[in-house]
């Protein structure tokens, strides 16, 4: 057995030419692609495994997956229903076919074979029981029911790392927070942080005092947007229950907390409200002082040059795209949330438009010199986007911002400013399942794609929109 990734993939083609008849050799192939992070590309393999052994677990696994990791959830979904007679084990099947029916727009079959798997007398930490929380909580909420935030909490358990201060109490869903200190941590993405910590005003207005923690890199941001919390920079946690760190125990001891919570426990305290807030996550974000200042020095020579235009900005391009490094299901689901060029130019080149708008790019400039850049009324924020607070402040100085699922479009909606999301079929749940609004953002206006990977008209969309501002 060769413990190299590499060496161990070289070997199963190696295998498999020597004997091709030879289910084992197939297996291994596909196990090697996913230790080479390139699940994507097992597909072949397991339809040449299944001819061979028709119902083999091990190649109804790898090709569901791969048609996961390419978009092609429908058939992901339709692959697990063909092999419902397999032998699995508990829970497994149901969390996956589960997921796959809910990613494929069958949201409430997906929402029955994931209560039936969360309602399962097998323990709640079961690590396929935990998954099946994850995706009914994101099925749940796609359709605007805060319930979901319930069953996303078991995250904490399973698949979000998160800070656990051993002499600090976790909230136990008390509402009157009159005279509690409550240190919230961070933990998940920056888009996850830009709109769940909006919810903190639900808990300020309860009477709490807060202090946060964040990463680095949107600290100045987030101090700047909560001027009535303290805000510290922390590592963000990547397993279960870490004891905070000690750099930041200074922080925790002086402002001597009396209750902890994390990220997750956010929306709960609002969720089983009869009169929901409306909107669930108010906008709050700001740019620092600084960063405003050099925006608006920047905003006033962009319309002194592009007199009667609109400024909008551009994020076409999630970043994780081009990471080799990363694993298959991030790098593969930035690529099918991100728009390629050719589609983009319909845009930025659309000579009517360009009367109107100018548009202004919010990629940072290493993403925007990995995937190009788009021809046309395109312009960029003149002190440069390095940071977050650039981007908030050159964000500030916009009539609108069109973007892609991705961080930016949070962090956009979350600073108020209208916001066209452009989505592929399956979305993030808090942009909602159908229709052209969030049920969660007041800001985002949902363009959804049709088809996986087609974004005929979703560009049309835009333009309509555009056209209406």
């Amino acid at each position: 057995m060769h413990s190299d990734p590499e060496h161990r993939l070289v070997a199963a083609f190696a295998a498999h030419a020597r004997a091709p008849l030879d289910p084992a050799a197939l297996l291994d192939i596909c196990h090697a692609l996913i230790g080479v992070q390139r699940d994507e590309h097992m597909l072949a393999w397991a339809e040449k495994g299944l001819a061979l052994a028709p119902g083999h677990a091990g190649f109804v696994h790898a090709r569901a997956r791969a048609l996961r990791l390419l978009g092609e959830h429908a058939r992901a979904a339709q692959t697990w229903i063909d092999a419902a007679q397999t032998r699995w084990a508990p829970l497994f099947y149901e969390a996956r076919l589960g997921r796959d029916l809910y990613l494929s727009g069958e949201t409430h079959q997906a929402i029955a074979v994931l209560e039936r798997a969360v309602h399962s007398p097998l323990p709640d930490d079961q690590p396929d029981k935990l998954r099946a929380r994850k995706w009914l909580a994101e099925a749940m909420l796609s359709l605007g029911d805060a319930r979901g935030f319930t069953h996303w909490l078991y995250r904490n358990q399973g698949d979000s790392g998160n800070f656990r201060h051993a002499d600090v109490p976790m909230w136990n869903g008390q509402r009157d927070l009159r005279g509690e200190r409550v240190l919230v941590t961070h933990q998940m993405g920056y888009g996850d942080q830009f709109m769940l910590y909006g919810a903190l005003r639900h808990w300020r207005d309860a009477g709490a005092e807060i202090m946060v923690t964040c990463d680095a890199a949107i600290h100045s941001v987030l101090e700047a947007s909560l001027p009535d919390c303290r805000v510290v920079a922390a590592r963000r946690p990547l397993t279960v229950a870490v004891p905070i760190e000690a750099a930041l125990l200074p922080d925790v001891h002086d402002f001597a907390p009396t209750q902890q919570a994390t990220l997750l426990h956010l929306p709960l305290l609002t969720a089983h409200d009869t009169a929901r807030p409306d909107p669930y996550f108010p906008a709050y974000i700001r740019a620092p002082e600084s960063a405003r200042a050099n925006g608006a020095i920047w905003g006033e020579a962009m319309r002194a040059q592009h007199r009667g235009k609109r400024l909008v900005g551009l994020f076409w391009d999630c970043a994780q795209r081009h990471a080799q490094t990363l694993r298959s299901k991030e790098r593969n689901w930035a690529r099918l949330r991100s728009m390629p060029l050719d589609a983009l130019e319909r845009l930025t080149m659309n000579p009517a438009l360009g009367e109107r708008v100018q548009f202004v790019s919010l990629l940072h400039p290493d993403v925007e010199m990995h995937g190009g850049t788009p021809r046309g009324h395109v312009s960029h924020y003149a002190p440069a986007i390095r940071t977050f607070a650039d981007t908030t402040a050159c964000i500030e100085q916009l009539d609108a911002v069109v973007s892609v699922d991705a961080g930016v479009a949070n962090l956009a909606a979350m600073a108020g400013k209208p916001t066209a999301v452009l989505v592929n079929p399956t979305g993030e749940w808090r942009w909602g399942k159908d229709g052209a609004h969030s049920p969660w953002i007041r800001d985002a206006h949902v363009l959804r794609q049709q088809t996986m990977g087609d974004w005929s008209n979703v560009i049309a969309a835009t333009l309509d929109w555009l056209g209406q501002r």
